[in-house]
């Protein structure tokens, strides 16, 4: 039995008792802290190999997965305070439109040629071309005003009859008239009216208005011919003037069913108020 070598050094041998490991002398004896054969004593535990020759120290192990939870916590951090910082604090409203919100309604789609597609005008929203058309209309009415003023006169200066010269004067002027009258239906029919609302029914029925005024005044001037060499006062009232009396009443009739048309267009687009005496 060798001797026992108490003083020499000794070293983890992992392939002592037959693979299981021990404790050796550098000299490659079987240290006395390693198991003797028989004793049924184990030796101090060695390093853990795995059966690979590589161990891992616990806490190594559990520096190792600490860091690890350290870092996952410092990017979730880093992540929600960037999304946050990008959607703001979103609403209700607007998780369900992706945390965007619209300050007014939704832009026009664009027009084939990349501009923005125009709203479309209300039809009730004047337009330029309306307003001239009824300013046009509204010129007529005048020029009529001013007619009827004449005709008014030339009427009176018969039926008073103060001198010869007053009633020849008063049948040329009603045969003007009449002309003049004619001339405002030509141009109310060539007068385009596409662009005011109501306004060929309201034309229609003033050029019935006119037509009737210029046979009123052909008539009150045939009756100032056989007025001729009346006296002041007496002046025969025949089947001219009964003629021109009937003109006049249809006249009125039709301007009165106009005006009916026509007031609310010329109040709408600023025109002046008229009556069957003004047209």
């Amino acid at each position: 039995m060798a001797e026992d070598d108490g003083d020499a050094p000794i070293r983890w041998d992992s392939t002592a008792r037959g693979g299981a490991g021990g404790w050796v002398t550098a000299s490659g004896g079987t240290s006395r802290a390693g198991p003797r054969a028989g004793t049924g004593r184990g030796a101090p535990p060695g390093p853990d190999t795995g059966g690979g020759g590589f161990s891992v120290r616990p806490r190594v192990l559990l520096f190792a997965v600490g860091g690890a939870l350290v870092l996952a916590a410092a990017v979730l951090l880093v992540a929600g305070f960037l999304f946050s910082g990008s959607t703001g604090d979103a609403g209700p409203a607007d998780a369900a439109t992706g945390g965007h919100t619209s300050a007014g309604p939704p832009a026009s789609p664009a027009a084939p040629g990349g501009e923005p597609s125009r709203a479309p005008t209300s039809p009730s929203a004047p337009s330029g071309a309306a307003d001239t058309q009824a300013a046009a209309l509204d010129a007529l009415l005048t020029r009529s005003a001013a007619d009827r003023e004449k005709v008014t006169a030339a009427v009176s200066a018969v039926d008073s009859c103060a001198s010869p010269a007053s009633v020849a004067a008063a049948e040329e002027a009603l045969d003007a008239a009449a002309i003049r009258r004619d001339g405002l239906v030509s141009d109310l029919s060539r007068l385009p009216l596409d662009a005011l609302p109501d306004a060929r029914s309201a034309a229609a029925d003033l050029r019935a208005a006119w037509r009737h005024s210029a046979d009123a005044d052909r008539a009150f001037a045939r009756w100032a011919a056989d007025a001729a060499g009346c006296s002041p006062g007496d002046v025969p009232r025949g089947s001219a003037f009964t003629r021109a009396a009937g003109s006049s009443e249809l006249a009125t009739a039709a301007k009165k069913e106009f005006l009916r048309k026509w007031t609310p267009i010329a109040t709408r687009y600023g025109l002046p108020a008229r009556d069957d005496t003004r047209i």
